[in-house]
């Protein structure tokens, strides 16, 4: 019925978690999160979205706002309206142009990642968005 690798969390764009999230899995983020974020998946950020805290991810595809430091096993994307206020650790870092990064950046060599933590875009959250 379901496929385990194609399921995601989402914290909806009414909801504002103040806390930590520990998630093995993808997680989507149209809302609000205060605390620190630790994914094992991909962390996709849409635009409107925000974060206060830091980041531990495989990957991440940001169109919101992030104030806290990213460190990410493989690639971190920022869009034109992403926010990045804090430093960023990654092995491959896209900027798109508009995008605002505040902060210093590391590139550190790519671990080798076995087949299965090869990661995809989920989706694009920015595109057709009338905020």
């Amino acid at each position: 019925m379901f496929q385990k690798n194609s399921l995601s969390s989402i914290v909806g764009p009414d909801l504002y978690l103040d806390g930590n999230i520990t998630i093995k899995g993808n997680l989507l983020i149209y809302g609000k999160v205060k605390g620190n974020i630790m994914c094992d998946g991909v962390l996709t950020m849409s635009k409107g979205s925000e974060v206060i805290g830091n980041i531990k991810t495989l990957s991440a595809d940001i169109s919101g706002t992030i104030k806290g430091d990213i460190e990410s096993r493989h690639k971190v994307s920022l869009s034109s309206t992403a926010i990045l206020t804090g430093n960023l650790l990654a092995a491959i870092l896209v900027i798109e142009d508009g995008a605002s990064f505040n902060g210093l950046c590391t590139m550190v060599q790519e671990n080798k990642l076995s087949n299965k933590l090869k990661t995809k875009k989920i989706a694009s959250l920015n595109e057709g968005s009338t905020k």
